[in-house]
């Protein structure tokens, strides 16, 4: 934990330094921000070598299971849905909050990293401000997505287009890059600064209780409300079908996937609320008490959980959707079994790969038909096949 020698004021911004790579995260709550520094001395050492652990596991587990989500929507057709292109989505706030977010906060706990201007400090805090409030608003989509696939499966089709899909994710990315320049649009109590290597944020209350109501009060307000009505849609549809007609034939796989997909979000959308649900209280009990009426270790605590669900999303996405799972193994049989091939480290076995892509190459050469049929058959291959069939 941070030295106790500090000021209770300073302690508290030090803490809230990582959650909007400034202090403009205690300025909401409070409506001055003090002079503070970011020196490695001022936090104890299992305390910086415990968050910058937590936090490159965090960044580790991101990328590594958002490329696999993207990499298996790529590969596989059936994958190409509106639910999972709402995903993919996420996954792209996600990544600003691992790739540029985070790095930037360990950097200022190890007392290694340096603001070099106030607009480096307002840029940084804006790329925060714009991934945080598109994470909730794509989960808030994907769980509209899904009410309207069970509840209005006759409009679902006519309604999820390709034109409505990418209007809505447009919307959503427009809406949090607009939320998050609000304040050098003027709503703000005085301009940016930098002293000390630390922004100077201050923005006034009434912006904070903007950007907690329309980023996340409001957004998870929706999610539990579809998620519970899309549950009992779905458990009392498959009551009743189940009872009338024979559970085969594709309008029950249909709905035997309908009710998994909501199952899936359910989840995904609880972890979400556990994640967030804490430091967004944190936040609106330091605008209704003050940001020092708070204890001091509840701030990173809190933002530590925060940050987490962007490793949480994308291990929902791999490990609850079956058809990823499959795409998954798949693509690891195709690797498995080409790297033998590839890495071989005998000269004999090199020569004899050299000798049998000789005799294959002869033999396409020889018969133009057999020719022809194979390169239809290497249409799929490249970054971003249309098809997956293995």
């Amino acid at each position: 934990m941070p030295n106790r020698k500090l000021s209770s004021g300073a302690a508290n911004k030090q803490h809230v330094i990582m959650s909007n790579i400034n202090c403009s995260t205690n300025t909401q709550m409070t409506s001055n921000c003090t002079d503070l520094g970011t020196k490695r001395s001022n936090y104890s050492t299992p305390y910086v070598n415990g968050m910058t652990f937590f936090y490159i596991l965090i960044i580790a587990t991101s990328l590594t299971a958002y490329g696999i989500v993207i990499a298996t929507v790529c590969v596989n057709r059936r994958l190409r849905t509106t639910c999972n292109y709402f995903i993919v989505s996420l996954g792209i706030a996600d990544l600003m909050i691992v790739s540029m977010v985070i790095p930037i906060g360990i950097g200022l706990i190890q007392g290694t990293f340096r603001f070099k201007s106030a607009e480096q400090c307002v840029f940084l805090s804006t790329v925060n401000l714009v991934s945080l409030s598109a994470v909730s608003l794509n989960l808030c989509t994907v769980s509209m997505e899904r009410y309207f696939a069970i509840a209005f499966p006759f409009k679902y089709e006519a309604f999820t287009t390709t034109k409505t899909t990418a209007g809505v994710i447009g919307a959503v990315w427009a809406y949090s890059l607009v939320a998050a320049l609000l304040p050098m649009m003027g709503w703000r109590a005085r301009p940016a600064a930098l002293r000390n290597n630390v922004c100077l944020n201050d923005n006034v209350e009434s912006y904070t209780l903007f950007m907690a109501i329309g980023s996340f009060f409001i957004p998870a307000f929706i999610m539990l409300s579809t998620n519970t009505i899309v549950y009992r849609i779905a458990t009392s549809q498959a009551k009743r079908v189940f009872r009338i007609v024979p559970v085969m034939g594709p309008s029950a796989e249909k709905l035997r996937k309908n009710f998994r997909a909501a199952k899936r979000i359910s989840l995904i959308v609880g972890a979400y609320l556990l994640c967030w649900v804490p430091h967004m209280v944190v936040l609106v009990m330091g605008l209704i008490i003050g940001a020092r009426n708070i204890p001091l270790f509840v701030y990173p605590i809190t933002l530590s959980l925060q940050y987490s669900c962007s490793a949480v999303n994308p291990c929902l996405f791999c490990f609850t959707n079956r058809e990823m799972r499959g795409t998954l193994k798949r693509l690891a049989w195709r690797v498995l079994r080409r790297t033998p091939n590839i890495t071989h480290s005998s000269n004999g076995g090199l020569a004899l790969e050299r000798r049998r892509s000789t005799a294959h190459r002869m033999s396409q050469a020889t018969d133009i038909s057999t020719l022809g049929s194979k390169g239809d058959s290497k249409t799929t291959v490249g970054v971003c096949p249309t098809d997956f069939s293995a």
